[in-house]
């Protein structure tokens, strides 16, 4: 008979094959598929006897395609030549692929290749310089001008002699003319008030720390006398000074001077650098000294701090 042949050839091919130890669980397995035709062939494979012969030939004989966990497909390659000479005199290729197809999807021995996807997460790191940039407002000296017709932000402070007890002969404020023909200046007028006579004007400055800064003013000395003279500190580090005695006309009537366009005060250039402290920021005092009882006038216009 047809059947009786096929079982005879397949018992020469696997008679020197031993009892697979997992056989029983192979049968098991592929029992429970439901597409497995549980025909003579089939039983033949899960045979313990043969089952690990079956298995290497399946292995080589189909492609089966396998799925893991994962859900990552892959494919068994097939063997360069399959051994199609099994069995072929006795079962046609539909059965001997369906066979096999049978206990390499059930059997724990099927070998899989399976792709597994790695995801390699590179995190991009921001760098956060330490270095901070810095902008000081501009100007950085407020009303240097002195167009607004008023001392503010500027502050007086310090007068020596105090007043109001010399006010008869220390004036200060702004005033016309400024330089120019602009309209007002900052102006001190001393009279005779006193042995010493000294007038501070200030100003905070917000700096950038470490940078270096030029400043630059026009001021008016009236009088010759080398004992007055105009200072310029910045944190109390002197930064520019006027020559002793640089006058620029003799005392004739300080009120007038202040106020008519002839004869007019000449304006002189005044400057100097300074760097700026680590604490960003500044104190910068412009004063006016006289001594021995003189009568000077003083004017300062147009101040500015830039950085160099």
């Amino acid at each position: 008979m047809y059947l009786t042949a096929s079982l005879v050839t397949l018992s020469g091919l696997f008679c020197q094959i031993l009892a697979a130890p997992n056989g029983a669980d192979i049968w098991e397995r592929a029992a429970l598929q439901n597409d497995c035709n549980r025909d003579n062939l089939l039983r033949s494979f899960v045979d313990p006897r043969y089952s690990a012969s079956a298995s290497a030939f399946c292995s080589t004989y189909i492609q089966p395609t396998v799925k893991s966990t994962n859900t990552v497909t892959t494919t068994v390659p097939a063997a360069t030549k399959a051994r199609r000479d099994f069995a072929t005199g006795t079962y046609p290729p539909s059965r001997l692929s369906s066979a096999c197809s049978c206990i390499l999807t059930a059997s724990p021995h099927a070998t899989t290749a399976v792709t597994t996807v790695v995801a390699t997460i590179t995190a991009a790191s921001t760098a956060t310089s330490s270095t901070s940039s810095c902008a000081a407002a501009t100007p950085i000296i407020k009303n240097g001008d002195f167009e607004t017709g008023a001392i503010a932000p500027w502050e007086i402070t310090n007068v020596i002699p105090p007043l109001p007890a010399y006010e008869q002969y220390l004036s200060l404020g702004v005033q016309r003319p400024g330089y120019a023909g602009s309209k007002y200046a900052f102006v001190v007028t001393n009279d005779l008030a006193s042995s010493y006579v000294e007038v501070d004007l200030s100003q905070n400055l917000i700096l950038c720390a470490g940078t270096k800064y030029k400043f630059a003013a026009q001021f008016y000395q009236t009088g010759s006398d080398p004992e007055t003279h105009v200072e310029v500190f910045v944190d109390e580090n002197l930064i520019a000074q006027s020559p002793s005695g640089q006058g620029t006309a003799n005392k004739r009537d300080v009120n007038e001077i202040a106020e008519r366009a002839s004869p007019a005060p000449v304006w002189t250039s005044l400057s100097g650098t300074f760097t700026a402290g680590p604490s960003g920021t500044g104190l910068l005092r412009v004063s006016f000294i006289a001594t021995n009882y003189l009568t000077v006038q003083w004017g300062l216009d147009n101040v500015v701090v830039t950085p160099v």
